[in-house]
């Protein structure tokens, strides 16, 4: 079979929604069948109790845990998923276990100089409108391509409009395996125990300037990768480090 022709097996809406029905039940198992250790849980706890807004952030890679580390019983969660035809099947599997689901991917350059919304100004709006009214808006700020644990400011821009916080987080699961892809992706066993791991909330200044968006940037990609790097040192996993700087801009800038 060609790479195109596999490319269209894959994503023909028959497989997507196959390979969505097996997604969510292994991250529904992976929630019942883990035991589960806490740390920093004191951090989430006033969010929760709050009953305000809040923007839930954790690394791309993480995903799979999404359904394990937010709890069903506080603020309900809006995923953001991207537009492309591989979140598809993340988006159908996210709502097979009650998650809502919001689609939309980075707006972008295309070659002749315009801008290709590609759903980001719509999602931003569906974003900021739930946080504002009390919800959890779940972001993964080096999704859907990366570069692997560099935060964009698409979070801390819906953190500060809404006017609530960020929240960071991670999970590790005791011999999971790492894809080769370009965020090592975490792929959680069934029937081991597992850390789920917050850091404190990060606060958004109401007439917060660029430099200090920049600097909550900053804090939310140090945060989420010291919380990562802490679950997965905790379950005795690989320590997996952040794409080098210089990666990071040149991507950005592609």
């Amino acid at each position: 079979m060609s790479k195109k022709l596999s490319r269209a097996f894959f994503r023909s809406s028959p497989v997507q929604w196959f390979f969505a029905g097996f997604l969510a039940a292994w991250m529904a198992l992976v929630r019942v069948t883990t035991r589960w250790t806490f740390v920093g849980q004191e951090h989430a706890e006033p969010v929760w109790k709050s009953g305000k807004g809040v923007v839930w952030c954790y690394w791309h890679s993480r995903i799979m845990g999404a359904h394990s580390i937010w709890p069903t019983d506080v603020q309900k969660m809006l995923m953001l998923i991207s537009l492309s035809p591989d979140g598809q099947f993340v988006a159908r599997a996210a709502e097979l276990v009650g998650r809502t689901v919001v689609r939309g991917s980075s707006s972008k350059k295309k070659a002749d100089g315009e801008t290709e919304d590609k759903g980001a100004l719509q999602a931003f709006r569906q974003m900021l409108s739930h946080a504002s009214k009390g919800g959890c808006v779940g972001i993964t700020p080096d999704g859907p391509r990366g570069p692997r644990m560099r935060a964009q400011l698409g979070a801390v821009r819906v953190a500060k409009m809404a006017k609530v916080p960020l929240l960071p987080s991670a999970f590790a699961v005791k011999g999971a395996g790492y894809a080769k892809s370009w965020d090592r992706f975490h792929l959680p066993p069934l029937f081991s125990s597992g850390v789920i791991v917050y850091k404190p909330a990060i606060e958004i200044p109401t007439k917060a300037s660029e430099a200090d968006m920049e600097a909550a940037r900053l804090a939310l990609e140090i945060a989420l990768t010291e919380a990562m790097q802490e679950a997965d040192r905790l379950v005795g996993g690989p320590l997996i480090e952040p794409a080098p700087p210089a990666a990071a801009i040149e991507e950005a800038e592609a």
